[in-house]
């Protein structure tokens, strides 16, 4: 058997199984205060023949969830040699690619015996055209009986190189094109304080999450399990605080869990990586700048294009346009689009609301406009009363982002903005968020992240109920208040979003 030295020295395994366990990523994991073990880790189908691409913003751990799993196969009892992982690190061109893994799966084929193996292809997107590769590979039938997980940095590129392999990914009604996104909140409370967890989930055993609050909606009224952890609420909350300083970003949660702060090079990393992405597409960064500010002052308001480009030098609303699309696929923001009640879709020349994916990529972004350091920046922001309700509100709907897209059945075709909207009807009648899953669903969401709602708290949603035949309940998500008011179902945003 003649592999190249490079293979050799990515797949330690191959001499000793034991040798994943000083592997980098896993090390680090395995020291790590908080454990997080993705649910993407058990989203592919490792039967069949099948090209995956797992794309996510930078920095969140992608590689890790590629470690994990060879360390689940080998612990599981696969044959090292059935298992190959390799960073593309200084390939460049997609001949390189197919003579890598032709090399691999010619010297390794005797010893295999015939069995499945598992190619884990990570950073692929530094080579240009990879997707031509992986084409000659699969035409050329060298990729019978191999499961293969392509992972990379540059989220744009493996999104548009994976859509250009038509036919050739394999047979199946899952989505090939994962997506790896920060953990949300259920999971952060997993995290960073599993006793809790453990207690909370025993109130909701008795059916699945999204099924309690389909069934409080129908009923209006709340269900006793929520009744049941109000007891925990006070915790809950205090988690939510710190969730609005970290985000789902498992470095981040690290630094915060053991010394109540945030490293300053956390914060540079994560700004280098989405500048990295910028430069590659050749977009300014003193364009993205300016823009910058206005995202920051507008989040969670409505905007046009023309209004984010105020006050600064940008020319021309396309070019807001392009670089807020580019932002959307580098998962860093949401753009929600204004509820049509007749039509059920999105009315796309209305004005716009933009959100964060993540707090965390708030704070990078903030504390990059800002004098101060990156964790004063933020810790400043989020002891402001409105400022939290503008978090929570992009909290909120990403998460919903997220729940439509475990709901979809067209989860190869999925567009969020066909679930999650916001709705307006003349000037003082709003809703925050309008969740519609297509079959029927249709809810009306309006956060109110403080002490005490008032009645007028709901006169968008009463409003929206009366012009729409809809007969599913409506949500207020509340600091603290649980309780039914006006046939709107309140509920705390801590408690909620362990719901979804």
């Amino acid at each position: 058997m003649v592999l190249s030295q490079d293979l050799v020295e990515y797949n330690p395994w191959w001499v000793d199984p034991e040798k994943i366990n000083v592997d980098t990523q896993i090390e680090r994991w395995s020291n790590s205060v908080m454990k997080w073990v993705p649910k993407i880790k058990h989203a592919f189908d490792f039967n069949n023949d099948l090209v995956y691409t797992l794309r996510g913003p930078r920095q969140i751990g992608k590689t890790t969830v590629l470690k994990l799993l060879i360390k689940d196969f080998l612990e599981n009892g696969t044959p090292p040699l059935n298992i190959m992982y390799y960073a593309f690190d200084v390939e460049r061109n997609p001949t390189e690619l197919v003579v890598l893994i032709r090399n691999y799966l010619y010297n390794t084929e005797s010893q295999r015996n015939g069995e499945r193996c598992y190619l884990f292809l990570d950073e692929i997107s530094s080579i240009k055209n990879w997707q031509k590769g992986i084409k000659k590979l699969w035409d050329q039938k060298r990729l019978e009986n191999c499961t293969v997980v392509a992972t990379g940095s540059h989220t744009v590129d493996i999104k548009i190189s994976a859509e250009r392999l038509p036919g050739r990914r394999g047979d199946t009604e899952d989505a090939l094109d994962k997506t790896m996104h920060p953990m949300k909140f259920s999971e952060f409370v997993s995290a960073v304080d599993p006793g809790l967890n453990k207690k909370i989930r025993k109130n909701f055993s008795q059916a699945s999450d999204m099924s309690l609050l389909e069934n409080m909606l129908r009923n209006n009224s709340v269900h006793s399990c929520l009744e049941s952890i109000q007891v925990y609420l006070q915790k809950l909350n205090l988690h939510l605080d710190d969730y609005m300083l970290t985000g789902g970003i498992p470095k981040a949660v690290n630094q915060y869990a053991v010394s109540k702060r945030i490293d300053e090079g956390t914060y540079t990393d994560h700004l280098n990586a989405i500048l990295g992405d910028f430069n590659v597409l050749n977009k300014h960064e003193n364009t993205f700048r300016q823009l910058a500010r206005n995202i920051i002052k507008l989040v969670g308001w409505t905007s046009s294009w023309h209004s984010l480009r105020e006050d600064t030098d940008i020319g021309a609303d396309n070019t807001v346009s392009q670089y807020v699309g580019t932002l959307e696929d580098m998962f860093v923001i949401s753009v929600l689009y204004q509820y049509n009640l007749e039509t059920k879709k999105a009315l796309y020349q209305k004005a716009k609301k933009i959100h964060f994916q993540d707090p965390f990529y708030f704070h990078v972004v903030n504390s990059w406009i800002s004098n101060r350091k990156s964790f004063e920046t933020s810790h400043k922001f989020v002891t402001d009363t409105e400022n939290q309700g503008r978090l929570v509100e992009s909290i909120v709907a990403n998460h919903l982002v997220q729940l439509a897209f475990l709901r979809s059945r067209k989860k190869q075709m999925f567009d969020y903005h066909n679930y999650v909207y916001y709705w307006k009807y003349h000037k003082d009648r709003e809703v925050d968020l309008i969740y519609n899953d297509g079959e029927g669903v249709e809810i009306p969401i309006e956060v109110k992240f403080q002490k005490s709602p008032t009645k007028r708290d709901l006169d968008g949603i009463i409003n929206f109920k009366k012009h729409t035949d809809t007969d599913t309940g409506a949500l207020l998500l509340t600091k603290d208040t649980l309780g039914v008011e006006r046939e709107c179902i309140m509920i705390p945003v801590s408690m909620f979003l362990l719901l979804i």
